[in-house]
């Protein structure tokens, strides 16, 4: 058995989630089948994360991660005729109890204001990440120091890298303007880029072959992978996992940079610039040290709290069962470890209603557990620690080169 108590993961070849039998392309939302065949093209978000959805019940998905212009937009669209359906898709998809209790929780969330934000807050974490970047500029400019610089402003790059994900996660052009701001000048991220990437995790969280969050292979196994797709280097992953970690910045600078060319996404290139110019300016040591540690700080604390949890194939779970499953939640027992994961550690609360401001998660916890309880599903909560060491209990385990397919057939 794996560490944290589940079926050993195995996996054979690339896996194709996707359920076209045909060109056609249907979503079930709100007692609806609707033909998004020619839409999937224009979709914002990317056709993708569509096609995975084919022929399922995609409303508690579609309400998730969409504003109220988007939910607006399919009231527009004229949904399948019922001969339509007759002859290709069933006449409806039943919701389970569990999911009709979900939605009427969330209704009584969005009606009892959880999901408005707060002027004082979002002025309180945008000026914080600014206050700490020119207070780490001003220690290496004024007093000539390499190391304070470095942990103040990778502090920053990290607190940016949250309130970023919560901005991008916001509705509204103000909510997007001040995410390309932040995470452009202090991170240089393309937040186009990050969306569609994380939008795909939220609604396919774990699943293997189509989660790029956890698709790490070959740097990162979380299976044990078939005998041609092994490498050497994953018996010491456990051992090498943090210093590579560090380079998780790096590696999300050089993706929205390609993202941002490639697509001709020219404003989000020119906001990116200033944040080089600071780098140049502040010279490549503390500039490199600062981008590694704010990298290192963001990758302990975003993979922690998912793979260790389960890993799922091709799931036919519902979207709150998903989350369910494979998302926990850390308790954080003091003050600087509630502001060091940034809102991370309502990580449940923040799956189940990415668009909810993260300073309400804290609100939103027991009123989600007292519902977990309710309905007879797990509620998943671990001390920090506790997190971090089964994190690196799955590497570990996942590291056995003793295990492979063979032996498992």
């Amino acid at each position: 058995m794996a560490p944290n108590g589940e079926t050993e993961r195995y996996i054979e070849t690339s896996i194709n989630p996707k359920l076209l039998s045909d060109d056609q392309l249907h979503l079930f939302i709100n007692g609806q089948w609707y033909d998004l065949t020619q839409w999937q093209n224009l979709h914002p978000g990317g056709k993708e994360i569509l096609q995975n959805l084919n022929g399922k019940d995609a409303t508690d998905a579609f309400y998730a991660i969409h504003s109220d212009d988007a939910i607006k937009r399919l009231s527009r669209l004229k949904p399948c005729s019922s001969l339509h359906i007759q002859t290709m898709l069933p006449s409806t998809i039943e919701p389970t109890k569990l999911t009709l209790s979900f939605r009427h929780l969330r209704e009584n969330l969005i009606s009892n204001g959880y999901f408005n934000r707060s002027l004082f807050w979002e002025l309180f974490y945008h000026l914080s990440v600014y206050f700490l970047c020119l207070l780490g500029t001003f220690c290496h400019f004024y007093w000539n120091h390499t190391l304070l610089p470095i942990l103040i402003i990778g502090f920053g790059m990290q607190q940016a890298g949250w309130i970023g994900h919560d901005y991008a996660h916001g509705r509204g052009n103000w909510m997007r303007w001040l995410c390309k701001s932040l995470t452009g000048f202090v991170n240089a991220f393309s937040p186009t880029w990050w969306s569609h990437k994380h939008n795909t995790h939220h609604v396919y969280t774990n699943n293997i072959g189509i989660d790029t969050d956890v698709s790490n292979d070959p740097v990162f196994h979380l299976f044990f992978p078939s005998k041609d797709k092994d490498v050497w280097f994953r018996s010491y992953q456990h051992w090498y996992y943090i210093p590579v970690y560090s380079f998780l910045y790096i590696s999300w600078r050089w993706q929205s940079l390609q993202h941002a060319y490639n697509t001709s996404k020219y404003f989000e290139l020119m906001v990116m610039l200033p944040n080089y110019i600071w780098l140049y300016m502040l010279g490549w040591q503390v500039a490199l040290g600062s981008i590694l540690f704010g990298g290192l700080l963001v990758a302990g604390i975003v993979t922690a709290t998912h793979q260790s949890e389960e890993m799922l194939y091709d799931s036919n779970h519902s979207f709150v069962e998903t989350q369910f499953l494979t998302t926990c939640d850390a308790r954080c027992d003091n003050f600087f470890m509630e502001w060091l994961w940034g809102g991370m550690q309502y990580q449940l609360e923040h799956h189940l209603f990415p668009t909810m401001p993260k300073y309400n998660y804290a609100r939103v916890r027991p009123i989600l557990k007292q519902w977990a309880q309710q309905n007879n599903i797990e509620y998943r909560i671990e001390s920090v620690w506790s997190i971090w060491h089964r994190n690196y209990l799955t590497l570990k385990y996942y590291a056995n080169q003793a295990i492979n397919t063979q032996d498992a057939a």
